[in-house]
C-alpha cells in the first residue's frame, strides 16, 4: 500500500536529482530513501527509476507518475494557507440578522468595516422583525442577531448592545422647531405618527403620555422608524424615533430635537447557545460595539444636536454598555 513517506521520498529524489540530496532534504539517511523508493515501486508495480552507476534515472513511468505526485504535493502545500485563512476568518460565511432600525442604517457600516479586515468572508444580512431575528438565532440559522430588548430571550444568549434615546422628528418649518428640547406637553393635540401597537417601545411612549394626561392626535402608525421619518418629510405630523434610523434620512428633510423625559430604545445582541463566540463572530461583535457610540454621535451631530466628547448631550448618555443577560463567554 502506498503511504505518504514513500511519496515524499520519491518527490524529493525527483526534485533533488539524487538520493543523497533527497536524504539531506528530508533529514533521513540515504539507505532509508532507497528503501522507501523500492517500497513505492513494489506498491505501484511501476519501475520508477533505472539504476546506473549508483544513480537513479527516472523512467517514462516515473516521470508520468511524478507529474501526478507533484500536483498532489501542491494541493497539500495549500492546506497550510487554507488553515491560515480559516484561522483568520478569511474563508467563511457569517450570517447576521438585525431589526430594521439597525439593519438599514448601522449594519452596512459594520459589515463594511468587517469586510475591509476579512475580504474573503461572505456576509449574509437578514433584516427582519425582532421576534423573527430571535427565532432565526434560536434555530441556529443566524450567527449573530440584533433585536429589541423586549424579545423572549429563552433559547438564546443575549447581551445589551445599545440604549439610544428617543428623539422627536419634526417637519421643516414646524412651530416646534424653535425649541431646543421637545417635551410631552409640547405635543398636546399635535398630529402624531406612532410606532405600531406591536412595538413594545410604543407601550412605553403611550404610558408616558397617559401618565401626564396628554392627548395626541394620532394620524398614522407604522412598524418602522424610517417610515415615521418619511411621513414627517411629507408634513403628516411629528414622531418619536430611534435616532439610529437617521443615517438613511437627508439632513435637510426633517428637523430633529431631543425629547425629555428620556425614553430609550433598548437593543440586544443575541447568539445561538450551542455556538461558541469565537473567530468571525467575535470580530463582528467587537466592531459593532466599537462603532455603536461614534456612529450615533455622528448622526445626531449631523442633525444639529450637540454632543460632547464624553458622549453627553441634551438628553444624557448616548448609549449605556450593559451586562450580559446570558453570558456566552462565561
Amino acid at each position: 500500500m502506498i503511504n505518504h513517506r514513500q511519496l515524499e521520498a520519491f518527490h524529493a529524489v525527483m526534485i533533488m536529482g539524487a538520493t543523497t540530496r533527497a536524504a539531506d532534504m528530508l533529514g533521513v539517511s540515504q539507505p532509508a530513501i532507497s528503501r522507501l523508493i523500492k517500497q513505492l515501486e513494489h506498491s505501484t508495480r511501476l519501475k520508477l527509476f533505472e539504476r546506473s552507476g549508483g544513480r537513479l534515472i527516472p523512467t517514462r513511468e516515473g516521470l508520468l507518475f511524478h507529474a501526478e505526485v507533484s500536483r498532489a504535493f501542491q494541493s497539500f502545500s495549500r492546506l497550510g494557507t487554507i488553515a491560515d485563512d480559516i484561522r483568520n476568518y478569511r474563508v467563511e460565511t457569517l450570517k447576521v440578522a438585525a431589526l430594521p432600525v439597525l439593519g438599514y442604517s448601522f449594519m452596512p457600516h459594520v459589515v463594511g468595516s468587517f469586510h475591509k479586515a476579512y475580504p474573503r468572508t461572505t456576509i449574509n444580512l437578514e433584516i427582519a422583525s425582532s421576534d423573527f431575528v430571535r427565532d432565526l438565532v434560536a434555530a441556529g440559522q443566524i450567527d449573530v442577531g440584533f433585536a429589541a430588548e423586549e424579545i423572549d430571550i429563552s433559547g438564546v444568549f443575549a447581551e445589551q448592545f445599545a440604549m439610544p434615546p428617543a428623539v422627536c422628528a419634526l417637519p421643516r418649518g414646524h412651530d416646534l422647531t424653535v425649541k431646543a428640547v421637545i417635551t410631552p406637553a409640547d405635543l398636546v393635540d399635535q398630529p402624531f405618527i406612532s410606532l405600531s401597537h406591536a412595538d413594545r417601545a410604543r407601550h412605553r411612549i403611550d404610558k408616558l403620555f397617559d401618565h401626564q394626561r396628554i392627548a395626541r392626535n394620532m394620524v398614522a402608525e407604522t412598524h418602522f422608524a424610517l417610515t415615521i421619518c418619511q411621513f414627517v418629510q411629507q408634513g403628516l405630523g411629528v414622531g418619536l424615533i430611534n435616532p439610529y434610523c437617521l443615517d438613511a434620512v437627508a439632513t435637510d428633510s426633517v428637523v430633529v430635537r431631543p425629547f425629555l423625559p428620556r425614553i430609550t430604545f433598548r437593543t440586544l445582541m443575541i447568539y445561538a447557545p450551542d455556538r461558541p463566540i469565537t473567530g468571525a463572530v467575535e470580530t463582528f461583535r467587537s466592531i459593532a460595539h466599537k462603532k455603536a457610540v461614534p456612529f450615533l454621535r455622528e448622526i445626531i451631530q449631523r442633525f444639529g444636536i450637540f454632543v460632547s466628547a464624553d458622549g453627553e448631550d441634551a438628553f444624557g448618555q448616548l448609549t449605556e454598555p450593559g451586562p450580559w443577560i446570558r453570558n456566552p463567554l462565561a
